[in-house]
């Protein structure tokens, strides 16, 4: 409750110990989700993003396990009860943590748009918003709810806050809304690691693992074992001094910890049994039965270039393809000619954020139009360039016969992951393209 801390120095010492393992602990997290050999063209979300978002949550569940774990700890371990008045600085630096997190999912996610915060997307042919991930609205929606009760509980971890809300009012608000950010963050990282992520008809998308997941989970009932086996300890204790346990008063108490530790068990060993009969990998690819009515996914290639060049020839039609950066920062332009007659341009730089678009008017002439605020995955570019990329990276330079659903192309490769000149990827200096 009280600090008993009347140095600002030995205050200002702790802050900065916690500090420095707050620091470290998310820069672990994020090097150990960077270090998966995640392609980034194959998961446009998990880019250089995703793992800086996951890190600081991850990283503040840490510092709210071992908040709530020290009390309890330290009925079983004397030892642990000189932590004790660090409870204080943790549940600070966790609630430092989790503004970091919900500001890397503002700033990261949602770029700054509250509809994209909670996964809406508004249709200008509509008029309309449409529930686009409807899995990002509920994560979002819940720690929408718990931020404000971490913000109380930060504000008010001083002795002045104690003083004047009064030792017994503030040991309310802490011991309560404690516990329901604990829950509150159980349940959000079950949804997000067991349910939202996982292989799902018809897209038959397949997820990065995560190792934390299982983890988390153990962690959560530790934590929730731990406090409910202290509370049976203590109470038990107080009944062999009035020599009160019996043997119903302790089947009583045995059946009152047996519910507390009951949500998250159950839990635990909902989605373990579950996730071990998941499907982990895309049906279609693996020959697994696929649902009538659905369309083929077109198989992952393992490797693919990151910049190219290449010439595709099929009846008649010449596409030229350049890419550059795939998984960094992708640039491509495609140009399309007929019987070598200019009928179309595309260019997209990731830089800008703008997609260039030429079309053949009726006087057979390019008109240029543009379209800001465009994202890779907006166009399908990882999906569109990869396959022509797997090309370059088995195939290399030259001229070659690639066999594609209607018959066989006429590729010519011209470079492979060789540096590609800024001027291909701009467009013509009298286009003055329309924005749209």
């Amino acid at each position: 409750m009280r600090s008993r801390i009347t140095s600002k120095k030995t205050l200002l010492l702790r802050h900065l110990g916690m500090a420095s393992v707050s620091g470290l602990l998310v820069y672990l997290f994020y090097l150990s989700y960077s270090a998966w050999g995640v392609q980034p063209a194959l998961w446009p979300d998990w880019g250089e993003d995703h793992p800086f978002w996951r890190a600081w949550a991850h990283a503040a569940f840490v510092l709210l396990f071992l908040t709530l774990s020290l009390s309890p700890a330290s009925a079983f371990w004397k030892p642990v009860q000189r932590l004790l008045p660090w409870r204080r600085e943790l549940g600070i630096w966790f609630a430092v943590l989790a503004v970091g997190h919900a500001y890397a999912i503002w700033d990261r996610w949602a770029r700054g748009d509250f509809a994209t915060l909670f996964g809406f997307q508004y249709v200008e042919e509509l008029d309309r918003f449409v529930l686009a991930r409807a899995e990002v609205g509920i994560m979002n929606m819940m720690g929408m709810v718990m931020l404000p009760m971490i913000i109380l509980l930060a504000v008010t971890s001083s002795d002045r806050a104690v003083n004047f809300l009064g030792a017994s009012s503030w040991k309310w608000i802490h011991r309560s809304l404690v516990h329901v950010i604990f829950y509150l963050a159980m349940l959000r990282g079950t949804l997000y690691f067991f349910y939202f992520f996982q292989t799902t008809p018809p897209q038959w998308q397949v997820y990065p693992s995560i190792w934390f997941m299982y983890v988390f989970l153990g962690m959560g009932v530790f934590a929730v074992s731990l406090q409910a086996a202290a509370f049976a300890k203590t109470v038990l204790g107080r009944k062999r001094q009035r020599r009160e346990s019996g043997m119903l008063t302790v089947a009583a108490i045995s059946g009152v910890v047996a519910l507390m530790v009951a949500p998250l068990v159950l839990m635990l060993g909902t989605v373990a049994y579950f996730d071990s009969r998941l499907l982990k990998e895309n049906p279609q690819l693996t020959g697994q039965a696929q649902t009538p009515g659905e369309d083929a996914q077109t198989q992952v290639p393992d490797e693919y270039a990151q910049s190219f060049e290449m010439v595709i020839e099929v009846d008649g039609q010449q596409d030229r393809l350049w890419v550059r950066d795939l998984d960094d920062a992708p640039s491509f332009r495609l140009t399309t000619q007929i019987e070598g007659t200019p009928v179309a341009d595309q260019i997209y730089r990731v830089e800008e954020r703008t997609l260039y678009v030429a079309e053949q008017g009726p006087d057979s002439e390019l008109t240029w139009s543009r379209t800001e605020n465009v994202e890779p995955e907006d166009i399908d570019l990882p999906e569109m360039v990869l396959e022509p990329g797997a090309w370059a990276a088995q195939f290399g330079p030259g001229e070659h016969r690639v066999p594609g659903p209607e018959g066989e192309l006429q590729v010519t490769i011209h470079s492979v992951d060789e540096p590609i000149a800024e001027e291909v990827f701009e467009i013509p200096e009298d286009a003055d393209p329309v924005l749209r």
